[in-house]
């Protein structure tokens, strides 16, 4: 969707500086919180050295809330800080919001190379949207775990006449697992936890048995779920399917639509 500077306005760059010598130290956390509630454009990115993060919120009005933190910690003297950052909007009207996190540092001796991705999306016309996702990296993974935060209702849709919501995450190596979906009227997708590292990945997958991972809809639209792996992928929507190393499943609804479980993993 096209983007209108309106009566909000602000661009966001920021550097967040991180302790180095010759001896690692651990340090207070360096963070960010940007707010906001009316009409237009708020954007920006942060780069911690660890992760690059960027956001974006428009709409004919918008209210939310943007955070990134650098912990400084530096466990393990791995040379890399733990960092999470969140993105939380409510969009009425028309416009689109997204949150990309990208994990740039690893001790990779240990657990491979980061190139790690997490996307959120929602776009819509003439609705109300909400956006909301939480993500963490560290020496080790990405990991993006809303329970305990907003563990549901990650992406919402009401009364639209057109929207776009997309959850996706990537290892860096070729996994990659994605939901789309596009419709009319409304639409709510839940993704309380995935994670991701240099070789595997998991989509809506939560701790024990509970994953949280469904979505729902009424009025027209489609849904498209799909994953590609090095070897192997999994995804409770065909609970019985072995040996793929990629799949994709489509489908459309005139009137609603239902999806009790769509986790996925990719190896």
């Amino acid at each position: 969707m096209k983007r209108r500077i309106l009566g909000i306005a602000l661009t966001l760059v920021l550097l967040l500086s991180l302790i180095t010598g010759s001896v690692a130290l651990a340090a207070d956390p360096t963070g960010v919180v940007i707010t906001w509630n009316g009409a237009g454009v708020v954007d920006g990115s942060v780069d911690t050295g660890d992760t690059l993060t960027s956001f974006h919120s428009e709409g004919t009005n918008h209210v939310g809330t943007f955070n990134a933190t650098d912990s400084n910690n530096n466990p393990y003297n791995y040379g890399v800080d733990n960092n999470v950052a969140s993105l939380e909007t409510v969009i009425t009207g028309s416009g689109w919001a997204e949150l990309l996190v990208l994990r740039t540092d690893s001790h990779e001796p240990m657990y491979g190379a980061s190139g790690q991705e997490s996307y959120t999306y929602v776009g819509i016309s003439s609705g109300v949207a909400t956006l909301q996702n939480q993500s963490s990296t560290n020496y080790a993974a990405m990991g993006d775990a809303n329970y305990g935060w907003n563990a549901n209702d990650h992406i919402t849709v009401t009364s639209a006449d057109s929207y776009t919501l997309i959850r996706g995450i990537a290892s860096g190596s070729g996994d990659v697992a994605s939901v789309k979906a596009t419709g009319t009227g409304d639409a709510d997708l839940d993704c309380m936890s995935s994670s991701a590292n240099s070789s595997s990945l998991k989509l809506g997958w939560g701790s024990g048995s509970y994953t949280n991972a469904d979505f729902s809809a009424t009025g027209t639209g489609t849904f498209t779920l799909a994953a590609t792996g090095d070897t192997s992928t999994t995804t409770a929507m065909a609970p019985g399917m072995t040996g793929a190393s990629s799949f994709s499943i489509i489908a459309s609804w005139t009137s609603s639509f239902n999806v009790t479980d769509y986790s996925v993993t990719a190896n």
